[in-house]
């Protein structure tokens, strides 16, 4: 890993790595310190840290958008109105495959 510079308290760090595509990343400099502490209570190197920590966000946001489309398609309908209207439909549908 090299610390490319310091541009108005931002670090640039560029770490090219066999496994991962060669990436610049610009922090501010009492994130990257943050990153720095924790990486090193941690036993691990500042992408490890960072990589993380980006996979976390990422699944989280996605996380998020699932539940806000979630909610559309419930229509406003409580955990226990969606339980009910699946097992209405699942009856439903087992008595009208009875009578085939």
């Amino acid at each position: 890993m090299r610390v490319l510079g310091s541009n108005r308290g931002r670090y640039t760090i560029r770490r090219p790595e066999t496994t991962m595509t060669p990436k610049t990343v610009t922090l501010p400099a009492d994130l990257y310190e943050r990153v720095q502490q924790e990486a090193k209570g941690e036993g691990k190197t500042v992408d490890e840290v960072a990589t993380e920590a980006v996979k976390r966000e990422l699944a989280r946001r996605w996380l998020e958008r699932a539940r806000r489309e979630a909610d559309i398609r419930r229509g406003g309908m409580s955990d226990e109105e969606v339980e009910a209207t699946v097992d209405t439909a699942v009856r439903e549908w087992r008595h009208e495959q009875r009578g085939r």
